[in-house]
């Protein structure tokens, strides 16, 4: 099984796909996938090299959302293994790094991801990894035969990826847009009829400032990759007043981990909740651990994700950060992410990303800092706040000003293109 055949058993004439308004039904995608496929046949061409004797890794480089997703399905119409990775991503020019891969039987799909190097580290799964744990995620996220999910974005993003094909499990419609435009998704959103909406917070949290009048359709709201927390979620329920809202916390090497809902997210930003259904998740020295059958190949649970975290009384997991992110300033170990959720509860400042800088005699923190439209930005006034809830060693000696910060493919910020 594999998610060609995943699709083409669905209702011929079902609206599958909208992107930038023009509709697709499952039968198209099938017809373009094949006649796709034909074209690559005809012409002997495979976007990476490889021996014939082994599975052919088939890299995906577009642009348009159409584009990925017919390449994606016409790779398993000729038997080859799709691998979306991002447009601008020069890492992938010639694929030679996939020359000498090995790759595992019976996987149907590779994904990449970039991890904390920079460097694309390639994963393959199989179709179990994802569509058997389906039923359960799309019980969870509300999605139905009938739901119109509105996304954006590439599908070189896991997180995109996966819930077009639960979507397609479901037999249900992704509504998608190609340009980043918070005016136009709300617009489309409205037009199409969307009941359900999957975007990472620092895009889903531009609706509100965009949105005029409630949109009393949208029952459910997913979203991943970043933090959020009580003060995000009351503010987009004024724009979506009925709709439920859900932050998960997932691996690309994993599935889905853990989450919480809008009616149990606090001021606590980096709450990241319990954990999903038939998966187990544990502390070791503050580390997380996980153990699920729903993983990529070549991996062995239980699975560390170098991320750290803590627990409540009530078995509540908070994310304090990766193991990168804990720094250590005078002797004691500081967290990152403390900080720029601290930043990020100003009203002055829209984003934050804090990173250690050193000089011979020392090292120190400096934020890098993203300002609200029109903020008054005092410096003074902003330690002063600060001071409230940091301790003088987590305090960042320098604030940088800048009018945006770097962001992955994923939506995570890249801190090694401020160092």
């Amino acid at each position: 099984m594999d998610y060609y055949e995943l699709i083409k058993r669905q209702k011929t004439k079902k609206e599958a796909l909208i992107v930038d308004g023009t509709s697709y039904t499952y039968g198209k995608l099938v017809m373009m996938a094949e006649s796709l496929a034909g074209r690559w046949s005809a012409e002997n061409r495979n976007l990476c090299k490889s021996d014939k004797k082994r599975p052919i890794v088939h890299i995906i480089k577009e642009k348009d959302i159409v584009t990925q997703l017919v390449s994606f399905l016409a790779c398993y119409v000729n038997g080859e293994i799709p691998l979306i990775v991002p447009y601008d991503n020069k890492s992938f020019e010639n694929g030679q790094f996939l020359d000498n891969m090995e790759v595992p039987e019976n996987v149907c799909m590779a994904v990449s991801t970039s991890g904390t190097t920079g460097m694309p580290k390639i994963y393959f799964r199989t179709y179990e990894s994802w569509a058997e744990y389906f039923p359960i995620q799309n019980e969870i996220f509300m999605i139905n035969e009938n739901s119109r999910l509105f996304m954006q974005g590439s599908l070189a993003f896991t997180g995109n990826l996966n819930l077009y094909m639960a979507q397609f499990y479901a037999g249900a419609t992704v509504i998608a847009e190609n340009t980043f435009s918070p005016k136009k998704w709300a617009e489309t959103i409205k037009r199409q009829k969307a009941d359900a909406i999957y975007l990472i917070p620092s895009k889903l949290l531009l609706l509100p400032k965009v949105i005029k009048e409630e949109i009393p359709e949208v029952r459910m709201i997913v979203s991943g990759s970043q933090s959020m927390g009580k003060k995000e979620a009351e503010e987009l329920k004024c724009s979506f007043p009925n709709t439920h809202i859900l932050l998960y916390y997932a691996a690309s090497e994993l599935n889905y981990v853990t989450y919480v809902t809008d009616e149990n997210m606090t001021e606590e930003r980096n709450l990241i909740g319990t954990p999903f259904p038939e998966v187990e998740v544990f502390l070791q020295d503050g580390e997380i651990y996980v153990n699920t059958k729903y993983h990529v190949e070549g991996i062995h649970c239980p699975y560390s994700l170098s991320d750290s975290a803590y627990q409540d009384k009530d078995g509540n997991f908070y994310f304090t950060g990766r193991k990168d992110d804990i720094l250590l300033i005078r002797g004691r170990k500081v967290s990152a992410l403390k900080i720029e959720n601290a930043l990020e509860q100003l009203p002055q400042i829209k984003e934050a990303a804090v990173t250690e800088k050193k000089n011979k005699e020392e090292s120190f923190l400096v934020a890098y800092i993203v300002l609200q439209e029109e903020a008054d930005y005092q410096e003074q006034k902003i330690y002063n706040t600060l001071r409230q809830s940091l301790a003088h060693y987590e305090m960042p000696r320098r604030l940088y000003p800048v009018k945006k910060l770097p962001h992955n493919e994923s939506g995570k910020l890249d801190k090694q293109k401020l160092t």
